[in-house]
Parts: structure tokens; sequence; C-alpha cells
């Protein structure tokens, strides 16, 4: 039987780690798309209230339709600019999310490999036994024929 790996517990601990970082990272990028899509809206309608008000100009309008529209215009612009904030924070946030993956994946890894060489040695080592155990069987039976 297979010798027990000694560093099962923290193989599994960094398993552990490593699908936290994961579920961190993938929170992180659903909400960079939610993000989007709010940046998106904003700028769509922005271009809406800009071809509106140009049509209303055309048309004529009232200096209250006028201070109106460019009020909510403004609004719009600097939602955006607030949403161009989050995006720059939210991408740096992704930049550290993915680094702590990698970084924790690796030291997974590290451990796998060690266990896969424990294996390898344990394997080597019962391939070892079994030769000079057919050998000794040879022996006796070459032995007992003479």
């Amino acid at each position: 039987m297979a010798e027990k790996f000694k560093l099962q517990t923290v193989l599994k601990y960094r398993k552990i780690l490593e699908d936290q970082a994961q579920q961190r990272l993938s929170e992180l990028l659903a909400a960079e798309v939610r993000l989007q899509q709010q940046i998106d809206e904003t700028r769509a309608r922005l271009g809406q209230l800009g071809a509106q008000l140009q049509q209303k100009q055309q048309a004529g309008l009232t200096i209250l339709e006028l201070r109106l529209y460019e009020d909510q215009i403004d609004h719009y612009r600097q939602q955006n600019e607030h949403l161009q904030i989050q995006q720059k924070e939210l991408t740096q946030q992704l930049n550290e999310r993915r680094q702590e993956l990698l970084i924790a994946a690796r030291e997974r890894k590290i451990i796998e490999k060690l266990k896969e060489k424990q294996l390898a040695e344990y394997l080597r080592k019962m391939d070892s036994r079994e030769r000079v155990m057919l050998d000794e069987i040879s022996l006796r039976q070459k032995g007992g024929q003479r």
C-alpha cells in the first residue's frame, strides 16, 4: 500500500486557498460586466439626450427646456466620470486578484509535485523490492533443480 502523503493537509489547504482566490476573481469579473453595462447605458443615454437636444434646438426650444437638457446631460456626464473611476479601481482589483490566484495555483502545484515525487519514489522502491524478491525466487528455483 502506498505511503500516506504527509503534506496532504497542506495540499487540501492550498486547494481551498486557490478555490477562494478563483471565487473572488469570478465575483470581480461579474462586477466588471455589470459596471461596463452601466457605462454603456450612461453613454447611450448621453447620446440620446444630445440627439434630442439637437432636434429641439432646430425646432426651437425655451430657455427652461434648454436648461433642463443641459442639467440632464451634465448629470449623465458626471455619472459617466464616476463610473470610469470605478472601472479603473476595479481593473486594479482584478489585476491583484489574478496575481493572487496565480500565486495560490503555483503554491498548490508545488505541493502536488512533491506528492508526485513521493509516489514515484515509493513506486521505484516497490519495483526494486519486487525485482529482489523475483531474483531470490529464481535463485531458489534454480538451486532446487540441481
